[in-house]
């Protein structure tokens, strides 16, 4: 048998590259919860690719689809790790409600680029993280604010205020 030619045998098998984040030896973790409501964050941001993983939930199999955008703070060695929690995998989302941590993360590079164009959406209709995971990854500095947010239960989100490329 001979593999020279292009693989016809196994043809259910998908290859695909995961984009992983290699955190420097010796840097130490930190989340948002850590920082104060409001606390401006910079550093050199990457963004990972959308995972998925499946558990057991007391019982239940649960699935989390999730990116992580990581803020590389170089000069005290330390880097913020921030979950971006999916409804789906893959890249490709549609209806994206406000109130998420994946909205307000869209919606203020927009408002970076041009001011005022998110205006009174509370709705990303669609959108493909891998533009904005190669916008990310020209950046060599992100500044981020930390928003805690009330409802059920708190929990913290962040808006981009400034990149530098």
């Amino acid at each position: 048998m001979s593999f020279e030619d292009k693989q016809t045998i196994f043809t259910s098998t998908e290859l695909d590259y995961e984009e992983i984040v290699d955190i420097p030896d010796g840097y130490e973790r930190a989340e948002l919860k850590d920082f104060d409501d409001g606390e401006i964050i910079t550093g050199r941001p990457e963004m990972s690719s959308v995972t998925s993983y499946t558990f057991d939930d007391a019982g239940d199999e649960k699935t989390v689809h999730r990116f992580k955008l990581f803020i590389f703070q170089d000069d005290d060695s330390t880097y913020v790790e921030i979950n971006v929690n999916l409804k789906n995998g893959g890249d490709i989302h549609k209806n994206i409600r406000k109130g998420s941590v994946l909205f307000d993360f869209l919606t203020s590079i927009l408002e970076l680029e041009n001011a005022g164009s998110v205006g009174k959406s509370n709705i990303i209709r669609n959108v493909n993280l891998a533009e904005y995971r190669e916008f990310v990854g020209r950046l060599t500095q992100m500044s981020i604010e930390v928003k805690e947010r009330a409802g059920t239960y708190a929990y913290y989100s962040f808006l981009v205020k400034d990149v530098q490329v």
